[in-house]
């Protein structure tokens, strides 16, 4: 299965999202099919043997809609909704509203103007309604395509309801009857609804700007040098592995690469929210679209397009926005038959009006239209979506990365985070302390055994070994039959003999008897099971980490340890953080069965790693939170990635949250409430005893603020501060 993901255009409501969904999901070889309508994007996996790209776009327009699939290359330009004549249309609406409102009111509010025959004055409103219908065209187009596919949407009921109103004003014209015209009220309404529409939209734009300023991030033009050490200005999309470029003082780094001549310091808080520049020398990498200090230095690009950092950032965010929480599914559900029930309720409301309680065939059409114009799907439709769009782009901002939008939900209800220890709560750049040597053998004999035998192998206290023997310049002998286990060590041949390196578990269940010289982390050597020494391994506690663990303690969350190092090492940096708990000697299975135990006991637990031996945790944890910097296996099981090494990102992420759930269940609260008690209210049932009546086009007024007023409570995560 492929993940894609397609920008849908037309859509109005949460019902046009359902409606879109039903269709596409019919399809053979598709499945996860959702529409988020805040985003007004389309994900899926798709099996491309059995469905196309250009098959699930033509099924996306049978259904009376746009689509275009999303490139997830960051310089390909990316399809965009066309809004560009909305403003017109609206401008052009709200004139002659204020044209049709002024003529049918002018002799009840007695403003000043020419005195006009009541047959005049009837037609004149017709002739100003026809453009502010003209204007809102698209409800018309749009409502009465899905009523009759019988998928009504939010158009359907403006349509409805202004149709209503229209032609019954119109058969009452005909007939010699020139008061309780309604043309004034279907122009306000198609209006107010329009004015609702592109308040909304732009609101809901600003949700995205995460992922426009992450695209905008790369330059547009990089300085390529060739062997002759001649510059040119060509496009950096242009640019592929292997080329050198130039990168002054001030400019974005065009692409991923490694420098490889000059020094300086780069600005990578757009990628990390780390707002310290970090210091780049020759060998060190460079991230496309971070911002260069005052060193100008050459770069040697090794990775462009959708492989560098920021594209996979863009493709992970837009990825994450797309996705549908478990809290979303309930205003989903009711989204989908709410168009259904409005258009019920109005008819028995004027059924009632009319026929029980004989009310004249005008005040029973008023509350049956603003029952129509008073439902609003769209906030419904927009709770949970919309706050996630901002969410998951404000975490974007600030360095964290949520894989989706269940990681958000599940991560507000941790009351356990489990840590890693090297690499997580260490700074993960152990150094070798001290070679302790057994007698007869030399301590660089046996520190070059080790360096030889970790050369292949990506764990910190593996590269502390190997840059100490570089340091010492030791000549490494040849190895064979590497085997790596993780959490324990490894075994290899090196001159035919059995090397054994590792921690004491490691040692003990293969006979070899160790003794510990000292407190801290150990790396035993052994030869054909015979202990050869070992080395002492020190990682220095990050600076963040103690904060880190006292936010958490803050926010009510239990913190312990679980590493594989000795229980002296464990509780040495466990005592310097103070972590509530640590767990020391575990296998990556042992790590994974103390989540599930904490789990048992009905804790949501989270799991904060950053290597291999981490792998099963963080799969096996409620939520699993990764460093960037750790291995590959870590960051695909990890639902949260941290940009950044400060453990201060992991309370931040949680608080954020906390802080995106509370505005869902705001939003949801919000929603639920305006419709539970506005359309009673619409529907005239407080008017027999307290005289409340809605007006359609208070109504109106009312649905357009409801939508509008979600998405500016969820833009408030735009602010949001750790």
């Amino acid at each position: 299965m492929m993940k894609m993901q397609f920008k849908i255009g037309g859509m109005h409501c949460s019902a046009c999202a359902a409606s879109i969904e039903r269709s596409v999901r019919k399809l053979e070889g598709v499945e996860n099919v959702y529409v988020n309508f805040a985003a007004s994007m389309l994900s899926l996996d798709a099996d491309p043997e059995k469905v196309s790209a250009d098959k699930i776009v033509q099924t996306v327009k049978s259904a009376g809609f746009t689509a275009a699939e999303i490139s997830d290359e960051p310089d390909a330009p990316q399809p965009e909704e066309k809004n560009s004549g909305e403003l017109f249309r609206f401008l052009t609406a709200l004139i002659f509203s204020v044209l049709l409102f002024y003529t049918a009111m002018r002799d009840m509010l007695h403003l000043p103007g020419p005195e006009l025959v009541p047959w005049l004055n009837g037609w004149l409103q017709v002739v100003f309604l026809l453009p502010v219908l003209w204007a809102g065209s698209r409800f018309y187009t749009s409502g009465f395509r899905s009523l009759l596919r019988l998928s009504p949407n939010m158009d359907s009921l403006v349509a409805v309801c202004t149709s209503a109103a229209a032609v019954y004003s119109l058969f009452l014209l005909l007939g010699g009857e020139y008061r309780h015209l309604y043309f004034d009220s279907a122009g306000m309404i198609v209006t107010l609804v329009m004015l609702g529409k592109l308040l909304e939209a732009r609101s809901r734009s600003h949700a995205s700007e995460a992922i426009r300023e992450l695209m905008n991030l790369t330059p547009a033009t990089a300085h390529l040098v060739d062997a002759d050490d001649v510059e040119t200005d060509v496009p950096a999309s242009s640019l592929k592995p292997g080329d050198i470029v130039r990168v002054r003082p001030g400019e974005r780094v065009p692409a991923d690469g490694v420098l490889t001549e000059g020094e300086t310091a780069i600005d990578e808080s757009m990628l990390t929210g780390e707002s310290i520049p970090v210091v780049k020398t020759g060998g060190s990498p460079v991230t496309g679209g971070s911002v260069n200090g005052n060193g100008s230095f050459l770069c040697r690009i090794e990775r462009t397009g959708k492989d560098t950092a920021v594209a996979r950032i863009i493709a992970l965010v837009r990825e994450a926005q797309g996705s549908r929480p478990p809290v979303a599914r309930l205003a989903d559900i009711v989204s989908g038959f709410f168009v259904w029930l409005v258009l019920a309720v109005a008819l028995t409301t004027f059924c009632i009006w009319f026929f029980a309680v004989g009310q004249t065939f005008s005040m029973s059409l008023s509350f049956a239209l603003s029952v129509l114009v008073i439902a609003c799907p769209c906030a419904l439709g927009l709770a949970t979506p919309i706050a996630l769009i901002a969410g998951i782009g404000r975490g974007a901002s600030l360095g964290i990365l949520i894989k989706n939008g269940t990681a958000l939900e599940t991560a507000c209800k941790v009351r356990v985070v489990a840590f890693d220890k090297t690499g997580t709560v260490t700074e993960g750049r152990p150094e070798v302390l001290r070679v302790e040597a057994s007698a007869g053998v030399e301590k660089n004999a046996l520190l070059a055994l080790a360096a030889a035998a970790e050369k292949g192998s990506n764990h910190p206290l593996a590269a502390a070994v190997v840059r100490r023997a570089d340091e010492y310049q030791l000549t490494l002998p040849a190895v064979s039959e590497i085997r790596e286990f993780p959490g324990l060590g490894l075994s290899c041949r090196i001159d035919g003999k059995e090397i054994l390196l590792g921690n004491e578990t490691w040692m003990t269940r293969n006979g070899v008897a160790v003794s510990a010289p000292e407190a801290g982390t150990l790396v035993y050597v052994a030869e054909e099971k015979q202990l050869l020494g070992c080395l002492l391994i020190h990682d220095p506690v990050k600076t963040s980490s103690a904060e880190a663990i006292g936010h958490l303690r803050g926010l009510g969350i239990r913190t312990l340890m679980l590493t594989g190092d000795s229980l002296s090492a464990a509780e040495q940096v466990a005592g310097q953080v103070k972590l509530d708990d640590c767990r020391a000697g575990l296998l990556p299975a042992d790590k994974a069965a103390v989540i599930r135990e904490m789990q048992s006991q009905g804790k949501k637990v989270a799991m904060v790693g950053d290597g291999i031996n981490d792998a099963p945790a963080l799969a096996c944890a409620d939520v699993g939170i990764s460093i960037s910097s750790g291995t590959d296996a870590a960051m695909e099981s990890a639902g949260i990635v941290l940009m950044r090494h400060d453990l201060r990102a992991v309370p931040s992420a949680i608080a954020l949250s906390r802080a995106t759930m509370r505005i869902i269940r705001e939003n949801l609260f919000w929603a639920f409430c305006y419709n539970i008690i506005c359309i009673p209210l619409a529907a005239g049932v407080f008017y027999p005893w307290l005289g409340w009546k809605l007006s359609p086009v208070a109504g109106a007024c009312a649905m357009a603020f409801s939508s509008v007023s979600v998405v500016l409570n969820a833009l408030r995560l735009r602010r949001f501060e750790p």
